[in-house]
C-alpha cells in the first residue's frame, strides 16, 4: 500500500482478483473508542460499555496485532480523525506497507467501489460467503453476486462476542478450515475485526474483507451513511493520509 486514496483501493481490487490470501481489517472511531475502554455504540445496534466489556476490547486489541505481508489494516485518516489515526498507528505493529485507509470502499471511492466491487467479485469466480447482521435480505443481493454461504450476526456484535465466545470460535474454524480461495466479506461492526483474525489464524488461504456498511442500500435497503447520497460531502472527499 501506498497510503495514497485511489492508489490502494485500486490495488485491493487488484489483489481480489489475483491472490488467494489477503485479510482487510479496518479500524476507525468506533473500535479506537472500544480499546480506549470508552462507552460507544452506533445505529447499527452494538453496543459496547466501559469496564463491562473487557473480553471484547481485549480481543480486538489482538486483532489488530498481525504482521502478516498479506494481512493489511485500514485505519483513521488524518483529514477525518487525525487523533484517532495517530492512536492506531501506535496501537498496530505491522510495516507501513500493509496500512491503507479505513475508509477505502469510501467516500470519493465509493462511486468505484459501487460499480466495481461486486462485478469484480463476480468475475474472479471465487466462491463468496457473507458474514453480517442476521436481518440482511439476502435475496437483493444474491441477484448480483452468487451467495455459497451466510453467516448471520445478531445486532448486538459486542454481547454476542461475550456470551457465545468459545461456540463462535469452533464455528469460525470450521468455516475457515473447510475452503480455500474463497472470499468472506464481513460487515458486522468492530466484531469485523476479531472474526477476520481468527479466521485468518486458522487459514489465510483465502479473503477476508470488512466492507462496513458499504452494501447497506443493497442488504437493508436504505442510504445508512451520507457517503451513499450522491452530491453529500463525504461523497466527494478524497482522504488524506
Amino acid at each position: 500500500m501506498k497510503q495514497q486514496f485511489k492508489e490502494d483501493f485500486e490495488e485491493i481490487l487488484r489483489r481480489i482478483a489475483e491472490s488467494d490470501s489477503l485479510a482487510l481489517s479496518r479500524a476507525a472511531d468506533g473500535e479506537a473508542s472500544v480499546l480506549k475502554n470508552v462507552t460507544v455504540g452506533n445505529k447499527d445496534g452494538w453496543l459496547y460499555k466501559k469496564d463491562r466489556n473487557l473480553v471484547f476490547r481485549a480481543d480486538l486489541r489482538k486483532s489488530l496485532l498481525c504482521t502478516d505481508e498479506n494481512y493489511l489494516y485500514g485505519l483513521s485518516c488524518t483529514c477525518c480523525d487525525r487523533e484517532n489515526h495517530e492512536f492506531l498507528l501506535r496501537t498496530v505493529r505491522t510495516s507501513l506497507q500493509n496500512l491503507t485507509f479505513s475508509n477505502i470502499w469510501v467516500n470519493a471511492n465509493f462511486a468505484a467501489f459501487n460499480e466495481r466491487f461486486l462485478p469484480a467479485l463476480r468475475v474472479s469466480g471465487k466462491p463468496v460467503v457473507l458474514c453480517t447482521n442476521e436481518k440482511a435480505r439476502l435475496g437483493d443481493l444474491g441477484r448480483r453476486i452468487p451467495i455459497n454461504d451466510f453467516l448471520p450476526i445478531p445486532g448486538n456484535c459486542v454481547k454476542y462476542w461475550e456470551k457465545k465466545r468459545e461456540e463462535i470460535l469452533a464455528w469460525l474454524d470450521l468455516k475457515a478450515s473447510m475452503v480455500q480461495g474463497t472470499i468472506f466479506l464481513f460487515a458486522a461492526g468492530p466484531l469485523s475485526e476479531i472474526l477476520i483474525y481468527e479466521m485468518w489464524k486458522v487459514n489465510p488461504m483465502n479473503i477476508y474483507l470488512d466492507i462496513g456498511s458499504t452494501l447497506d442500500p443493497i442488504l437493508f435497503r436504505r442510504d445508512s451513511r451520507g457517503y451513499h447520497k450522491p452530491g453529500h460531502a463525504f461523497a466527494d472527499r478524497v482522504c488524506v493520509w
